[in-house]
């Protein structure tokens, strides 16, 4: 694997070798972006001065997106290629490496508590099962978009609190996502199946999950009662069997390791059942058997 001629990703070949992965922001595409985020501004510049000072002056939801959504998209891209400048992210067997306008921070697959994903739409999860049946990978699949790159990206959190947030403007964005899910998967995995399968009730932001079913906001859905999880429009939409509306939407950034998630829920769905638990016979009922 040819790295850029640069002292840090030269010092991280020689001391750790060679890398499983590599991922970087192109030349051009940065030259593209910024390039495409000036035009917007310059744009929004001229676009407010005419309407303002030339037109008549009268505001609704049209002139919103053009003189306000547009030039402000435009900012918010230069402002998301600014933040990675310089950006390499190496992928080991043993963890994570970012490099960042000389700051070098790892991230071993061990030590990562948690990794939320910015991901607008999927139909579920990609899951590989072992010899078992057991799950031994999970991975959301991601798009890349071409131009709202701030629909879309990873952040990893180290246990000692420092994270790391990788967007979409790397190349081979969804092939980064999925490398870091597959393998944060196989380090969390082992521990959340054994908690869940001890009667341990396991949070995933706003949503618990246990042998009872997915509670939210003191609300329970039985597993008998789940249909499906999806992501649509940015929202991780759990569904009702029998119902048109979704049970509840929850923004998919704000849950940690969805990949996780989907897993475990798959798990109950389709392999196991969660132990019954037998009612206990009341008083009358041991009075007359007696």
């Amino acid at each position: 694997m040819d790295l850029p001629d640069d002292e840090h990703l030269q010092w991280a070949h020689t001391e750790l070798g060679e890398p499983d992965a590599f991922f970087r922001i192109s030349r051009a595409r940065f030259l593209t972006k910024l390039l495409f985020g000036v035009l917007l501004l310059l744009y929004g510049l001229v676009a407010n001065y005419l309407w303002w000072v030339h037109g008549p002056a009268t505001f609704g939801h049209f002139e919103l997106l053009l003189l306000v959504f547009l030039p402000l998209s435009g900012a918010t891209l230069l402002l998301h290629m600014y933040r990675n400048r310089g950006l390499y992210v190496l992928i080991y067997p043993t963890g994570l490496l970012r490099l960042r306008r000389g700051e070098v921070d790892s991230f071993p697959w061990a030590e990562i508590a948690h990794i939320q994903l910015k991901v607008q739409r999927a139909t579920g999860a990609e899951i590989t099962h072992g010899t078992d049946g057991t799950p031994t990978a999970c991975w959301i699949p991601v798009d890349v978009p071409t131009f709202k790159l701030w629909d879309a990206g990873l952040t990893v959190l180290r246990e000692d609190g420092v994270e790391a947030h990788f967007g979409s403007a790397l190349t081979d964005y969804d092939q980064l996502a999925e490398q870091v899910q597959t393998r944060t998967f196989t380090a969390l995995w082992p521990r959340v199946r054994e908690q869940f399968f001890a009667g341990e009730r396991l949070a995933f932001g706003e949503l618990e999950v246990g042998f009872a079913g997915l509670r939210h906001n003191g609300k329970l859905l039985p597993w008998r009662e789940l249909k499906e999880l999806v992501i649509a429009q940015g929202k991780l939409s759990i569904k009702q069997t029998g119902k048109w509306l979704p049970w509840v939407l929850i923004d998919m950034a704000s849950v940690p390791n969805p990949h996780v998630l989907f897993a475990l829920v798959g798990e109950v769905q389709h392999t196991f059942s969660p132990p019954r638990r037998e009612p206990k016979p009341d008083r009358a009922g041991q009075q007359d058997k007696e």
